[in-house]
């Protein structure tokens, strides 16, 4: 009984000890890539949405998953480490990619605000949009940290990008 006591302890010592895994560049693009997918089938959502309850429940859903992708995301982006310039130029152009996305989604989103006002849904659609605001601008903190730093402005000058269209957005659901 007392040696596998002793044997549990060691054990859970060994992996509370172990090094967290680190991600790789390629990880963190698939990372991003995951979260270009999401948004894609948000932006399918909210250009379908006319106002039916099943829209809406399918809208809610695709902004949950991707705010968890986000999620995701930002947590293996700070266990990266510090990336090569190389690394750093490909993960930039991606993120600078998604931002352009991400704009041209909420440009989506707000021409549907009379649509979703009318049925009803503005305040489940403005609690979404802050939490994408936010974990959006945590992935980018998180990458500020992560990327080389001869792109740390322009990931700063993205990150006031997705900070003013989430603000244009939410503005106008007057969230």
């Amino acid at each position: 009984m007392q040696f596998s006591k002793i044997v549990m302890a060691s054990l859970l010592g060994l992996a509370l000890g172990s090094p967290v895994d680190k991600r790789t560049p390629a990880q963190v693009e698939a990372d991003i890539a995951d979260i270009s997918s999401d948004l894609a089938s948000s932006n399918r959502a909210i250009n379908a949405f006319t106002g039916s309850l099943f829209q809406a429940f399918s809208l809610l859903t695709s902004y949950n998953s991707l705010a968890s992708s986000i999620t995701t995301a930002t947590g293996q982006v700070t266990s990266t480490g510090a990336l090569a310039a190389a690394d750093s130029a490909t993960i930039y152009a991606d993120v600078e990619s998604l931002t352009a996305q991400i704009t041209d989604t909420l440009g989506d989103v707000t021409a549907k605000q009379s649509v979703v006002a009318s049925s009803g849904y503005t305040r489940s659609i403005c609690e979404a949009l802050s939490t994408l605001s936010s974990s959006t601008s945590a992935f980018l903190t998180a990458l500020e940290g992560t990327i080389n730093s001869a792109y740390t402005s322009q990931v700063d000058a993205l990150q006031t990008t997705a900070a003013s269209s989430f603000a244009s957005t939410i503005s106008a659901y007057a969230c």
